[in-house]
């Protein structure tokens, strides 16, 4: 199923005629399942990809826009975190496939297609904050599980620091007596 459903992510451009060409596709969780080692495994997003072909170069501008279902870092609840990227890829012709950068890829001259799912795949985990947690609320309380909350306040180590540690004041001690 996995190798069908990727399928749906060529691009032919061999056939195409110069100019602009607007492909649309919509994301759901059999996306996810091509890539069995994705952090995300359900979603629902638009991906809008313009391209513009001329005679040596593709670009391949991404559009992403839509909600993945991520783990709380806080909480470590579930929640549908919102996803707005936009990306371009630039692709050249030559004699084989080379990655040149994280943008910049050469494909073989007699290529006459390109398959985007996984530059798709990567561009949503691009979109990703490195911090994932519940949004709050109008009033600007956390939206996190209340349980969840409470005993990660009972655990905070902020609460449990000794301010007068007499260890402490026997290092201070010998830097004094250094200085």
């Amino acid at each position: 199923m996995s190798v069908r459903y990727a399928d749906r992510f060529r691009i032919p451009f061999k056939g195409l005629k110069e100019g602009d060409h607007i492909f649309d596709f919509e994301i759901d969780s059999s996306f996810f399942e091509i890539f069995p080692e994705s952090e995300i495994k359900e979603g629902q997003l638009h991906i809008e990809v313009i391209l513009h072909k001329s005679t040596r170069m593709l670009t391949f501008d991404f559009f992403i826009d839509g909600t993945v279902r991520v783990p709380c870092d806080r909480c470590l609840e579930m929640f549908d975190l919102p996803v707005h990227f936009t990306y371009s890829l630039y692709v050249k012709f030559g004699h084989e496939r080379i990655e040149e950068s994280a943008n910049a890829l050469t494909i073989p001259e007699d290529d006459y297609f390109l398959n985007i799912s996984q530059y798709i795949y990567e561009f949503i985990h691009l979109a990703l904050p490195l911090r994932r947690v519940h949004p709050n609320d109008e009033e600007g309380h956390p939206t996190c599980n209340p349980v969840m909350l409470k005993k990660l306040e009972e655990l905070s180590v902020e609460g449990n620091v000794q301010t007068n540690d007499e260890r402490w004041s026997a290092l201070k001690g010998i830097l004094k007596n250094i200085n």
